[in-house]
């Protein structure tokens, strides 16, 4: 899906993010963000964390962009980092050798080939250091997700709306929190899953001839949002309930999920905490955009999609891994 952002957002929100800007967390940034949040533009903040000195050097400047040379942690303070043969599967933690040895065709992607010290900090020192209130968190770390989670626990009570994650439903790494346990860490602070993309299914070594191209669930992208009743307990006034909505919309609008913004627009119109002209400007844009598509009440599409889909697997290439649905509405 091509992002049409400022279709996407209603005129009365996006005139105040140039003033009241979308602050991204980006933990593990080597590559520079992704490009969803490039959509954003002026309207985008970047707080950037990278421990691997080869990648941060590379990573793009912006004005107003902050990239750290650290790996983001539960503490401050320095750990090693341990350097991979296959540079994304570089990580603070050991990887599981009775796993992945069984798992990857080519366990010696995961061969450690170099430790080096790295400095860490936590995202509430960093964005309280930076003077930025954090609105998204992004963490593709390599089993350490949690760790950041709980170095962030100023940012998820004042401020996070969003946050995606690298979750694992296997250990691929010694001592790695897996799903449930994020999963768990994120609902007790009012957050709710919203998405998961990119499941990464992997045949086993022995074994990958055998059977369909599907194989075990070892990871995804999990997305979470900032439940209604959590978001109430952020604002106070008409003025910070409509930033807080701004915010809140562009973040979902970046993921393909408008229908969620306008359901949260929807329960703060009626609980009286927007003004009557961002009322009428949330309501006129809800009305342009549910003009009838170009297959809208056609019969038989979900059949047709399903034919479609089926197909797909049928002609997908044989692989030892394969990924499923692409995280939001892409």
């Amino acid at each position: 899906m091509k992002l049409n952002i400022q279709a996407a957002i209603p005129s009365c929100l996006s005139e105040l993010l140039p003033e009241y800007p979308v602050v991204l967390a980006d933990a593990g940034a080597s590559g520079g963000i992704h490009e969803r949040w490039a959509h954003l533009g002026s309207w985008l903040r970047v707080l950037g964390f990278e421990p691997d000195r080869r990648a941060f050097e590379a990573l793009p400047q912006q004005t107003d962009w902050v990239w750290i040379n650290a790996a983001l942690a539960d503490r401050e303070g320095e750990a090693t980092l341990l350097v991979t043969r296959h540079q994304t599967n570089t990580s603070l933690l050991p990887p599981n050798r009775r796993v992945v040895d069984h798992i990857y065709q080519n366990p010696a992607d995961f061969d450690v080939v170099k430790e080096a010290t790295v400095r860490c900090t936590t995202l509430d020192a960093a964005s309280r250091t930076a003077n930025l209130a954090v609105t998204a968190l992004k963490a593709d770390t390599q089993g350490t997700e949690l760790a950041i989670l709980q170095g962030a626990e100023r940012c998820l009570r004042e401020s996070l709306l969003a946050v995606e994650l690298e979750v694992e439903f296997t250990e691929l790494y010694t001592g790695q929190p897996l799903f449930a346990d994020v999963d768990a860490f994120m609902r007790e602070r009012g957050f709710v899953l919203f998405d998961l993309g990119n499941l990464l299914y992997h045949k086993w070594r022995r074994s990958h001839h055998i059977g369909g191209h599907k194989g075990q669930l070892l990871a995804a992208d999990a997305l979470y949002f900032r439940s209604p009743e959590s978001l109430a307990g952020l604002v106070g006034s008409t003025s910070e309930w409509e930033v807080l909505l701004a915010r809140f919309w562009a973040v979902c609008a970046v993921y393909g999920y408008t229908d969620l913004a306008f359901e949260t627009a929807l329960d703060l119109i009626e609980n009286g905490c927007l003004s009557s002209s961002l009322q009428d400007g949330i309501i006129s844009w809800a009305q342009a955009m549910t003009k009838k598509s170009r297959f809208h009440g056609l019969r038989g599409r979900g059949r047709a999609a399903s034919w479609v889909r089926g197909m797909a697997d049928r002609i997908e290439p044989d692989s030892v891994a394969f990924w499923a649905n692409s995280l939001g509405n892409e």
